[in-house]
């Protein structure tokens, strides 16, 4: 199957003789032989008739036979669907499964009681203290203010001193004194320091 040639250099090539497909002279002799497969030429000292000779005269291309592959599995003998049942096969409807059994297989399944979600708990506010009376301070911080209407009064007690039930202490005010509700006016006291202020700047004043 192969013959063997001669490189330029002197050292041996065998070529497989079945698969040489082209033989062509070399420039200052010899020849260039081109098998196919490996993509490469190779020049050797032989002419291009000693090699054709030794092609000839070289043992023929031996046909080896190529195994089946066994990697497709084999295709059953019968493949046809299977037969229906008797009932169908005579005309018989087959039996429909209820509503409520194909609404419950379309529930989605029910989550268990650790994956459900709780509900987010809700911060606590704190509540404001229940205030009914005014502290001194507070009472001369509101006597500075002196809303003049029952109903700013009110809002004021509720939104700067924080009282839950402003006409309790609104009462309470009136009750010692401290003013008076007229309708719907609020006419403010003095007190007893701005009483006695007022009665030591009188003598001043006429003086």
């Amino acid at each position: 199957m192969f013959i063997t040639l001669t490189k330029p250099d002197g050292t041996p090539i065998w070529i497989n003789a079945a698969f040489v497909v082209t033989i062509e002279p070399r420039k200052g002799g010899g020849a260039i032989v081109v098998p196919i497969g490996d993509g490469l030429d190779y020049e050797v000292r032989e002419s291009p008739e000693a090699v054709l000779k030794a092609l000839a005269d070289g043992p023929s291309a031996a046909i080896v036979p190529v195994p089946v592959s066994d990697a497709l599995a084999p295709t059953p003998a019968d493949v046809s669907p299977e037969p229906e049942p008797a009932s169908v096969a005579e005309g018989e409807k087959p039996a429909r499964r209820s509503s409520r059994a194909k609404s419950k297989a379309l529930e989605p399944p029910a989550k268990s009681a650790s994956a459900a979600e709780k509900p987010a708990a809700r911060r606590k506010v704190p509540s404001r203290p229940a205030l009914t009376e005014l502290d001194d301070e507070g009472e001369a911080r509101l006597r500075r203010m002196a809303p003049g209407s029952v109903k700013k009064l009110q809002n004021t007690l509720v939104k700067q001193f924080g009282v839950v039930d402003a006409e309790k202490v609104v009462k309470s005010l009136e009750e010692r004194g401290m003013l008076e509700v007229s309708g719907s006016r609020v006419v403010w006291r003095q007190t007893a320091a701005e009483d006695q202020a007022a009665a030591e700047a009188q003598p001043a004043d006429k003086k």
